[in-house]
């Protein structure tokens, strides 16, 4: 049995930023430190990338399947582990340059698909993506309205030599927590209480994983700020 044969967690991985451009370094990161682990670990995409030729395809190849709770429901029953930005286009609009935000007050969707199928969650975060792309913010209020209406994320942000594409030379870390393995007390079912009580467990994991972490990676003057 698969399932049984191979782990299985649900990767909570914070800040977004700008732009995702640790997504493919994690590719070589896990194969390095969790060979047995990385090929069965597909990344959750927003559904709108799979709508837009060539980008669609490249999703595909690096390891992506759509984000929405039926693709993802599925690959944790064939035994796959998920790797997830549950913050999304909401976190990626609000990302700003030298601050560590993350929005995830109201994100328990990725706690209770976890729930239901009994998989633990590791809290990721990644030190350096906010500070990947200066941002600015005219026209910000239009930007918002489409990205609620859309689902399409159009930032203003502008990396090595004003490149949209070209992040400025930061150095990246990415830190790995201890998985939560929370249970619940009818498995596949769990309530509004477990849900909320687990979520809360998170929030106060990612922000002991990046107190731990801050001093000694060089952001030690810095807050997370949970929105």
């Amino acid at each position: 049995n698969n399932k049984q044969a191979t782990p299985q967690f649900l990767f909570a991985i914070f800040p977004h930023g700008s732009n995702v451009d640790y997504r493919l370094l994690m590719e070589g990161m896990l194969y390095e430190t969790l060979p047995h682990l990385a090929p069965n670990i597909r990344t959750l995409a927003a559904t709108i990338i799979f709508r837009l030729p060539i980008v669609r395809e490249f999703a595909l190849w690096t390891g992506c399947i759509d984000a929405s709770r039926a693709v993802a429901s599925k690959a944790l029953r064939a035994g796959r582990s998920i790797l997830v930005l549950p913050g999304g286009e909401a976190e990626q609009i609000r990302t700003v340059h030298g601050r560590e935000k993350v929005y995830l007050q109201r994100r328990k969707g990725f706690i209770k698909i976890a729930l239901r199928h009994g998989v633990p969650i590791v809290p990721v975060y990644v030190f350096g993506a906010s500070d990947y792309y200066h941002t600015w913010f005219v026209g910000y209020g239009l930007r918002l309205w489409i990205m609620k209406k859309l689902g399409v994320c159009i930032t203003l942000a502008f990396g090595l030599y004003g490149s949209t594409l070209c992040p400025l030379p930061v150095e990246t870390t990415i830190v790995f927590g201890k998985p939560l393995d929370i249970n619940v007390k009818e498995a596949g079912a769990p309530s509004d209480e477990e849900v909320v009580d687990a979520h809360q467990q998170f929030c106060e994991a990612l922000r002991e994983l990046f107190d731990k972490h801050k001093k000694s990676l060089g952001y030690g003057d810095r807050t997370l700020e949970i929105l």
